[in-house]
């Protein structure tokens, strides 16, 4: 009976691993996809018991959002979706009360938010980068 319980306990742990394995290849490649349109800024939102949300949204030279796409869901099955409701923003118009005004929902916002603050965040980076490059 243990004997049992072990060997479904590891088979539910390779499943899973190789599962999330599939999820992340399948996604590295949808943002590869989308790279061929312009920059990609991602954010997320963890799930827990909620479902988790990703968003990636394309912008080009000037930051301005040009293409949309979101996966909300539970399992590795999820998928992305159109997500345009931002189109033709710029990242540096992005704010919490404009996406309540546009009813985006609370999960949504807090990953588009992420996606804002992560490419600030490469930004500063790069900046920082290149200054010392320069000494």
């Amino acid at each position: 009976m243990l004997l049992w319980l072990v060997v479904a306990a590891v088979s539910v742990w390779i499943l899973q691993t190789v599962l999330g394995l599939w999820q992340f290849k399948k996604f590295s490649n949808h943002v590869r996809d989308l790279r061929s349109f312009g920059r990609v800024a991602i954010g997320r939102a963890k799930g827990g018991f909620m479902s988790g949300v990703i968003v990636l949204l394309v912008i080009d030279d000037y930051c301005r959002i040009i293409k949309g796409e979101i996966m909300e869901g539970r399992t590795v099955f999820a998928g992305f979706k159109e997500f345009n409701v931002l189109n033709g923003l710029t990242l540096f118009e992005l704010s919490d009360e404009l996406c309540k005004s546009l009813n985006i929902g609370f999960r949504r916002s807090v990953a588009v938010m992420s996606a804002k603050q992560d490419y600030d965040n490469y930004q500063i980076m790069q900046a920082n980068s290149s200054n010392s490059n320069d000494e």
